[in-house]
Formats: C-alpha cells, structure tokens, sequence
C-alpha cells in the first residue's frame, strides 16, 4: 500500500509542479508583491521530496504549493473569463 501512495504523490506531484511552471510562464503579470518567490519556495520544496519515500511528506508538500498559488490561479481564471467573454452581448450567452 505504501508504494502505491509513494507512486500516485509522486505522479501528483510531478504535474501539479508542471502546471505551475506553465502557469508561471503563461501569466507572470498576474503575480503580486512576493507572490513568485512564495510559489517557487513551495515548488523547490515540493520537488525535493519527490526523490523521497515519504507520500505524506509529499503530499504536504504539494498541498502547501496549493495553497501558494490559490489567489494567482483565481485571478488566471478571472482573466480567462474577461478574455472569453470579451466582445460579446449578453444576449448571445
């Protein structure tokens, strides 16, 4: 069981890191104040302990990079939103 958990934190891991990097890349103007270095900080973290066999230790890990990116992924949302909507009536909706 505990392989089981390493494997699917690592798989877990490895692409919530790699959507960040894309996101960071994507939508750097979105970031604020000491935004990118709190995310980078919980992403070194994250893949640090990937090499590990601690799932739990990674799963905290990948948890707190959640939590570092919550308010940039709102704002990615909103603007992907505007950027749909953008040109159109409310009536054609």
């Amino acid at each position: 069981m505990h392989a089981r958990a390493l494997t699917e934190q690592r798989v877990d891991g490895q692409r919530l890191l790699e959507a960040t990097k894309s996101a960071l890349s994507q939508d750097q103007g979105l970031l604020t104040g000491g935004e990118r270095e709190a995310i980078e900080r919980a992403m070194r973290s994250l893949e640090s302990l990937l090499a590990g066999t601690d799932h739990r230790r990674i799963k905290h890990a990948a948890d707190a990079l959640n939590r570092a990116t919550e308010d940039f992924a709102a704002r990615r949302m909103d603007a992907g939103v505007k950027r749909a909507l953008a040109g159109r009536k409310i009536g054609s909706l």
